[in-house]
């Protein structure tokens, strides 16, 4: 891989036709088919399905394919490839938008759709300086995309660190300055954490963050049309 981190974005608005999901589902490996099969409504089996696609991608573009195939999880749920693992992958997804990391590095990652007010959320989960960040923009519209935007980031870190939902959104803080430079405040600074966005200006949030990539590590973006 050579140090080279991959990003995987899809639409899986064409999942919704039948014959497309039934003709996809035969792809993936029978593990995932299962996953996507065990959802109670269509939106859980076309996400299931999407990032099981995405992965299978990554792993063969990597140079290691089939690894998807055999995955396990640790203590808070965190998957990792069995056969390789020294290679770290996550996964996400949300409304009609599935996106995947594969990386040398340990990753996190994290898409939203962009929907509504979300001030009361924020002071409910955020710090009162994120809140403060969020309030400063004038419109409704931007308030709500900088709300998506560090609701994302908080997901990637609490992702990548391997402890999810067991580290909540308002123990650390994330800050965004005039350069749209982010940095972290987790127990002092936390430099070795480097965070990125991606913005399709889609209706959607994507963010991705990378543990001790020396900031410098290349990285590739690919759009991909599961057909």
């Amino acid at each position: 891989m050579q140090g080279l981190t991959r990003i995987y974005i899809a639409d899986i608005s064409v999942l919704k036709d039948p014959f497309v999901f039934e003709s996809l589902l035969k792809r993936v490996p029978e593990y995932r088919q299962k996953k996507a099969m065990s959802f109670k409504f269509e939106k859980g089996k076309k996400q299931s399905l999407g990032v099981g696609l995405l992965l299978q991608l990554a792993c063969k573009e990597a140079g290691f394919e089939g690894a998807d195939e055999h995955i396990a999880y640790g203590e808070n749920g965190k998957p990792y490839l069995v056969d390789c693992p020294n290679v770290q992958f996550n996964l996400s997804h949300s409304g009609e938008r599935v996106m995947g990391v594969i990386s040398p590095y340990e990753v996190g990652c994290d898409v939203e759709i962009v929907k509504g007010n979300r001030g009361r959320l924020a002071e409910r989960f955020f710090l009162p300086e994120e809140s403060a960040w969020i309030k400063h923009f004038e419109t409704l519209e931007a308030q709500s995309e900088a709300f998506y935007r560090l609701w994302t980031l908080k997901e990637c870190y609490m992702k990548v660190t391997g402890r999810g939902l067991s580290l909540m959104p308002d123990m650390f803080a994330l800050h965004v300055d005039e350069t749209e430079n982010i940095s972290l405040s987790h127990d002092g600074e936390r430099p070795e954490y480097a965070f990125r966005e991606i913005d399709f200006h889609d209706g959607y949030r994507y963010a991705y963050c990378i543990k001790n990539d020396g900031k410098n590590a290349p990285h590739e973006v690919k759009r991909v049309d599961l057909l």
